[in-house]
C-alpha cells in the first residue's frame, strides 16, 4: 500500500457511517432547492407579467390617443362640412380612417391576443377590438364616401342668414342616407358591446360610443320625417304656419298642460319668423263655442274638452288636440294653419342645455338646470299671475329665437339630443294637417297618438289637473309593472301598480300665491281634484281596479266612483281623485293584452315635472329687479 493510500485509510473520513440521503439533507435541507426554484420561477413570471402590463398599458395609451384623434378630425370633418371646403373634409376623413386603421393594428398583436385571455380583461379587450371594427367601418364607408361626393358639402349651403335653405335638403338627406347603414351597424356594435371595466378603456369606449349612438338615434327617428321636410320648410314659395302652444304643466293635462299663451310661426322658402307670444283671453277665450270634440271623447273626458280653449289637451291623443286647436283658431282668427306645435316648459330647458342660457328683462338668467321650476313654480312666489304669464312668453319666445335666430352656430347633435328626448316624453308633440306627413310624425314618434297595435301593447296612463292651481307642479306618478303571465288564448297579464303623490309641504312656506292654491272646492285650500285615466293596449283589457291611500291628511278623500268607457275602441277606467299634500294613492289593476301579443308592454304617461329639476320644497331667491 502506497504511502498515500495509508494517509487515507488512517484518516477518518467526514463521510464515514453516513446514510448518503443524511449527507444530502445535512448539506441541503429536503426541499430548498425546489422553493429556491420556484421563487425564481415566480420572479421570472412577475418579471414577464409586469414587462407586458407595462407595455399592454402603453398600448392601451397609443389607442387612447389615436381614439382622441378620432374625435379631433371628426370635429374638424363637420367644421370642414360647414365652411363648405372639399380638401378639408377629405383630408380629416383621412385621417380618421388613418387613426382607426391604427388602432385595429393595435390590437392584432399579441401582446392584446395575451391580454384578452386573462379574467374581466379579456372582455374590455374585446370592447376595443370591436371599437377599432366600428371606427373602420364608420370612416372607410361613411365618412370618406361622404367626402369623395361632396354631398355633404350642401350643409354649408343649408343655412344662410338665420334662414333654412330648403332647395337644398334633397342632397343632405341623400348624405346622411349614404351614412346611416354604417350607422347603424355601429350603433348596434356598441350597444351589444359590455360594459368596460379598465378605466382607460372604459373612458375611449364611452366617449365614441355616446357619441355614434346618439346619432344613429336622432337620425333613425327622422327618417320618417325626412322626404318631407322641404314642404314642412316651405320649399319652392311656399308659405306654411304653425300653431305654437305654449303649455303650463303646473297645472298638468293628459297630453301636455293648461295652454295659457299661442304664437304663430311662419316658414316661407325656410325663412322662419316667430310672432309674439299672446294670452289665451288675447287670442280666442276661455269657454264659448264648441271646437269640435267627439261625443266619445267629451263623456270621457268631460265636456272642459271641447269648450274650454285652455283645455283641449284633457285629451291624452295630441293627433285630436291639434285639430281642435287648429279648428278654434280658425274661427277666432280666420287664420288657417297648417300644423300645432304643444311644448312644455321642461322641453324649455331641455333646449336651454343644448343653446345656452337666456337672460330674461326682469334680471333671471334660465338655463339647463332651472327653466322648468322657475317657470312653473318659483316665479309664482316672485311676482302677480299677470308678470308669471309675461315672463313665461318672454321665455318661450326667446330660447326659440336663439335657435332660430343662430341656425349655423346650432349644435345640431345637441339640439335633436332635446327634442328626441322630450318627444319621447311627450313635451314636444307635433300635429299638421297633411295626413301623409301626419303617418310619418307618428312613425317619428312626434304624434303622441294613442297606439294601436295588438302586437305591441301600450298602457296609457293619464292624469289632468281639474283645481284651477298650480299645485300640479308637486305632482309625481311612478308606474310599476311586473314580468307577465301566459294566458290560455296567448295574451299576457301584467301586474301594474300606479303611485301618484302631492309632494308639496306646505309647512316650508309662510305663505303660498293665490295661483298656487286650489280654486276649487275640496277638503281645504291645497286639496288638489285630478282626473285619472288608464287606457288599455288595442285588443287587452284592463281588470281588478284597487285604489288605495298612503299618508291621508284629515279627512278621508271624497274620491268619485271608477268609470269605465271606450275610446277610440280602447278600454278606458277613470276615476276623480283627491291629493292633499304628502298624500298619495296607489292604484293597482291588472293589464290583459291581445291574444295577438309579441312585444312586451310599454307604458305611455302623462309628462309630469321630472323630481330630478322639480327643487320641490326649495325656495330660490328672488331676483332684484
Amino acid at each position: 500500500m502506497s504511502s498515500f493510500d495509508a494517509k487515507r485509510s488512517n484518516a477518518q473520513s467526514t463521510y464515514d457511517g453516513a446514510e448518503p440521503c443524511k449527507v444530502h439533507r445535512s448539506i441541503f435541507p429536503r426541499g430548498s432547492i425546489w422553493t429556491w426554484l420556484f421563487t425564481i420561477s415566480l420572479l421570472c413570471v412577475l418579471f414577464v407579467v409586469g414587462s407586458l402590463s407595462i407595455s399592454l398599458m402603453r398600448s392601451v395609451s397609443v389607442v387612447r390617443d389615436e381614439a382622441s384623434n378620432v374625435k379631433t378630425q371628426a370635429g374638424e370633418f363637420l367644421a370642414a362640412a360647414k365652411e363648405g371646403n372639399k380638401s378639408k373634409l377629405e383630408a380629416s376623413a383621412q385621417k380618421v380612417s388613418n387613426a382607426a386603421h391604427n388602432i385595429q393594428t393595435e390590437m392584432n398583436t399579441s401582446l392584446w391576443e395575451f391580454a384578452s385571455r386573462i379574467p374581466i380583461v379579456g372582455t374590455d379587450i374585446d370592447d376595443v377590438r370591436i371599437l377599432s371594427e366600428v371606427l373602420t367601418d364608420f370612416s372607410d364607408n361613411a365618412m370618406i364616401p361622404m367626402a369623395k361626393s361632396g354631398k355633404i358639402l350642401a350643409l354649408s349651403e343649408f343655412v344662410k342668414d338665420s334662414s333654412i335653405n330648403a332647395s337644398v335638403l334633397p342632397s343632405l338627406l341623400y348624405a346622411v342616407e349614404e351614412a346611416s347603414p354604417s350607422l347603424e351597424r355601429s350603433a348596434a356594435a356598441f350597444e351589444s358591446m359590455p360594459p368596460a371595466h379598465i378605466g382607460p378603456i372604459k373612458s375611449i369606449i364611452d366617449g365614441a360610443k355616446d357619441a355614434l349612438v346618439s346619432a344613429n338615434t336622432s337620425i333613425k327617428r327622422m327618417r320618417p320625417i325626412f322626404p318631407y321636410l322641404p314642404g314642412l320648410l316651405g320649399a319652392d314659395g311656399q308659405t306654411k304656419r304653425y300653431l305654437i302652444l305654449a303649455e303650463n304643466t303646473a297645472e298638468i293635462h293628459a297630453s301636455g298642460g293648461f295652454v295659457g299663451s299661442f304664437a304663430i310661426m311662419t316658414i316661407t322658402n325656410g325663412n322662419i319668423e316667430i310672432g309674439k307670444f299672446s294670452n289665451l283671453a288675447e287670442v280666442l277665450s276661455f269657454n264659448d263655442n264648441p271646437a269640435g270634440a267627439t261625443k266619445e271623447e267629451i263623456d270621457t273626458f268631460s265636456i272642459a274638452c271641447d269648450v274650454s280653449h285652455g283645455d283641449h289637451n284633457l285629451i291624452p291623443d295630441f293627433t285630436r288636440v291639434g285639430q281642435l286647436y287648429r279648428n278654434i283658431w280658425s274661427f277666432y282668427q280666420d287664420l288657417e294653419v297648417d300644423g300645432v306645435f304643444g311644448l312644455d316648459p321642461v322641453f324649455i330647458q331641455y333646449l336651454l342645455g343644448a343653446v345656452g342660457e337666456v337672460k330674461t328683462s326682469s334680471g333671471v338668467t334660465v338655463d339647463g338646470t332651472n327653466a322648468a321650476a322657475v317657470l312653473l313654480n318659483q316665479s309664482l312666489f316672485w311676482w302677480d299671475p299677470g308678470k308669471c304669464d309675461e315672463f313665461y312668453r318672454e321665455v318661450a319666445d326667446k330660447t326659440l329665437g336663439r335657435i332660430f335666430g343662430d341656425l349655423d352656430g346650432l349644435d345640431v347633435t345637441a339640439f335633436l339630443t332635446a327634442v328626441s328626448k322630450a318627444a319621447d316624453e311627450g313635451r314636444c308633440l307635433v300635429w299638421v294637417k297633411d295626413p301623409i306627413i301626419e303617418e310619418s310624425l307618428k312613425e317619428a314618434g312626434f304624434a303622441g297618438n294613442l297606439l294601436h297595435d295588438p302586437t305591441s301593447p301600450q298602457l296609457g296612463v293619464y292624469i289632468s289637473d281639474r283645481s284651477a292651481s298650480k299645485e300640479s307642479f308637486y305632482l309625481s306618478l311612478d308606474v310599476d309593472a311586473a314580468n307577465p303571465s301566459k294566458n290560455e288564448d296567448g295574451s299576457n297579464s301584467y301586474k301594474v301598480s300606479v303611485t301618484i303623490k302631492n309632494n308639496f309641504d306646505p309647512k316650508v312656506y309662510e305663505s303660498i300665491p293665490n295661483y298656487i292654491e286650489v280654486m276649487s272646492k275640496g277638503r281645504d285650500k291645497f286639496d288638489l281634484t285630478e282626473q285619472f285615466h288608464l287606457v288599455a293596449p288595442e285588443g287587452g283589457r284592463i281588470e281588478n281596479v284597487d285604489l288605495q291611500r298612503v299618508n291621508t291628511q284629515g279627512s278621508p278623500p271624497a274620491d268619485g266612483e271608477w268609470k269605465q268607457t271606450l275610446y277610440q275602441g280602447l278600454d278606458v277606467h277613470t276615476i276623480i281623485l283627491r291629493m292633499e299634500p304628502q298624500e298619495s294613492a296607489v292604484v293597482s289593476f291588472t293589464v290583459v293584452t291581445s291574444p295577438e301579443v309579441v312585444n312586451p308592454l310599454t307604458v305611455r304617461r302623462t309628462p309630469l315635472m321630472p323630481p330630478e329639476y322639480a327643487y320641490w320644497n326649495t325656495k330660490m331667491e328672488k331676483p332684484a329687479k
